[in-house]
């Protein structure tokens, strides 16, 4: 069984993960699609969360 500080060492990391889709999904648009980015904040905002 995972700890707690496992089972957010998890979720961090694929939260990271899909950060980084992201940031390639917005790089490559040319109108950026505003979905997204408020996406990635939102996601970025969880990573900082789960790392203080």
């Amino acid at each position: 069984m995972m700890t707690n500080y496992e089972k957010i060492h998890v979720a961090r990391r694929d939260l990271e993960k899909l950060r980084a889709e992201l940031i390639a999904k917005i790089g490559t648009q040319k109108d950026r699609d505003p979905d997204l980015l408020i996406l990635h904040e939102r996601v970025s905002k969880a990573i900082n969360a789960l790392s203080a």
